[in-house]
């Protein structure tokens, strides 16, 4: 076990405040052998793992001021420089199996801590970078600065030796890796995951089980994901994020490329209400809804409740195909954000989520609209029925025959499940309207009679969503306003009729969940979608503000 805190003390070593000297060090992760599967990296986030961590320690703890003692503590054993990486290496009869990797440049005190962890037998070494064999099979050690760890002798070793200059393929010679590395740019913390590797990994250990083509569509899917690359860095306004996305255009699911890379010119805005709190609009491929019913048609005999067969959404979802665009929103208005907190009543915020979507075809979409109500309406006023059916016969955890068919204590956790969803469903109705050359569905009529309101300026009459300055050409954009601060008072009334215990959270810190929450001021993100000689690159930048 003491390896184990040896590695856990390496995965927490994200960075520490960076200086000059710091910033001409080259990253460790560019020392990183070729086909990683995922790197987790930090460079000079200090002001990340500070901010963090107060925030998470004030919410644990109930108060700020011992957080922030706690993260300056954790600070100062900090590394300036990490990077944690997932990789293949080859397992057992030749197939691939998963490996991790450890590095980072702790400080002067991290490294003493580290030294005084290590355990104390004669190792092998790599250049000038010794390293032992844990009890728990880890591979860790520590030198020249840099403290390292792995689960995989072979994969530590090649690190090692491309850390001491041998020339060796690293996955920063990638193009898999650098270009959508490239376009997130420099970071306090960066994250890349290369889903095509990761399903040739899946495709290996298919074969060796034998069923390659029971999950071949998922594995084709996963490959069809390409690389993805995602970075975070922290301001005393907030946060921003860029994610740039690489689908891979020889993946086999060209559907689902298709599905990723649209563009389009935004109205939606127009019709919007003004007071709406949150939207995310997207350019939508008109055969999405083909393809989700190709997906729900597969996994229909694993639907419990038998509502996929009841409504026959598959069927229903294709045949919109017909006569949806290529422009969509989910819009949350005004009062949503405070019924997705109540606790009692987990689907409260459905009341109040309308879907927006352009028509291409009017007369195709009214005549196929009652249709599709009346399926999904008939199906969801019968799940009350099967629910309380389920949780009956969950409830009585003994058969006929006398012979204990669940746990007591199981049986009555899943009866108490099987009701709140019960409760959670019986105020939902499939809800629709048009709106100009707009289709609006919801679960609640009297969200949808509040969107199809004709009136005002739309979403373009608020100042705020304007000041955000989002273009409305391209993949997508996303906006949430800021909301008047919540009192400890509004955060009981979302808390109560929960249960005792949540009751009793709220007592005790209610108000540190207030104040936290009122923290947030709302954000904004866009999305563009550019072509590439290879593909194209999705591109997501966001921007949350936020007071620290």
């Amino acid at each position: 076990m003491r390896s184990l805190t040896v590695l856990s003390s390496l995965l927490l070593t994200s960075a520490l405040y960076g200086s000059a000297q710091a910033a001409q060090v080259p990253p460790l992760a560019e020392h990183l052998p070729a086909g990683a599967l995922m790197t987790f990296e930090t460079r000079n986030a200090g002001s990340l793992i500070a901010r963090v961590g107060k925030l998470v320690g004030a919410v644990a703890l109930g108060e700020t001021e011992g957080a922030g003692a706690l993260t300056g503590m954790v600070g100062s054993v900090l590394g300036q420089d990490a990077t944690v990486g997932v990789f293949t290496v080859t397992g057992a009869r030749g197939t691939f199996a998963p490996a991790l990797l450890a590095v980072a440049r702790p400080n002067a005190e991290g490294r003493k801590l580290l030294a005084a962890m290590m355990p104390k037998k004669k190792g092998a070494k790599v250049g000038v970078y010794p390293f032992v064999r844990s009890e728990d099979d880890l591979f860790i050690g520590q030198a020249e600065g840099v403290a390292y760890a792995s689960t995989d002798k072979s994969l530590l070793m090649a690190y090692l030796s491309r850390l001491s200059g041998k020339d060796a393929p690293r996955l920063l010679n990638s193009a898999a890796y650098t270009t959508p590395m490239r376009s997130v740019g420099g970071q306090e913390a960066r994250m890349f995951v290369n889903f095509s590797a990761a399903a040739k990994v899946a495709r290996s250990a298919l074969a060796e089980w034998h069923v390659p083509r029971l999950l071949s569509p998922v594995v084709d899917a996963l490959d069809t994901l390409g690389q993805w690359a995602g970075g975070m860095s922290t301001t005393v306004q907030g946060w921003s994020t860029v994610s740039a996305h690489l689908p891979n255009p020889q993946g086999r699911d060209r559907p689902l490329y298709a599905l990723l890379t649209p563009t389009t010119t935004f109205r939606v805005q127009e019709l919007i209400p003004a007071d709406a709190e949150a939207v995310q609009a997207s350019a939508c491929h008109p055969g999405a809804g083909s393809y989700l019913g190709r997906w729900l048609t597969r996994v229909d005999l694993l639907d419990p409740l038998g509502f996929l067969t009841d409504t026959q959404l598959a069927s229903h979802l294709e045949r919109s195909g017909q006569y949806l665009g290529g422009e969509c929103a989910q819009v949350t208005l005004a009062g949503g954000t405070k019924a997705g907190f109540n606790m009692s009543d987990p689907a409260a915020g459905l009341g109040y989520t309308v879907w927006y979507q352009r028509v291409d075809d009017l007369d195709a979409a009214r005549a196929h609209l009652p249709e599709f109500a009346r399926s999904v309406n008939a199906a969801l006023g019968a799940l009350p029925g099967t629910l309380r059916s389920m949780a009956s016969g969950a409830g009585s955890a003994v058969s006929a025959g006398g012979k204990t068919r669940l746990p007591g204590a199981a049986a009555g956790a899943m009866a108490e499940g099987l009701g709140e969803l019960d409760a959670a469903l019986k105020n939902l109705k499939f809800s629709y309207g048009f709106r100009g050359d707009y289709l609006i569905v919801g679960l609640s009529d009297a969200a949808v009679q509040k969107a199809l309101k004709e009136g005002g300026e739309g979403l373009l009459g608020s100042a705020d969503f304007r000041a955000a300055n989002l273009s409305m050409t391209g993949g997508g954009w996303q906006y949430a306003r800021n909301l008047p601060d919540l009192t400890e008072k509004d955060m009981a009334a979302m808390m109560s009729g929960a249960d005792e215990e949540a009751d009793m959270m709220m007592e005790m810190f209610g108000d540190v969940y207030a104040d936290v929450l009122n923290r947030y001021d709302g954000m904004s993100a866009q999305r563009t979608v550019s072509a590439l000689p290879s593909g194209h690159l999705i591109l997501t930048k966001s921007r949350v503000k936020f007071r620290w």
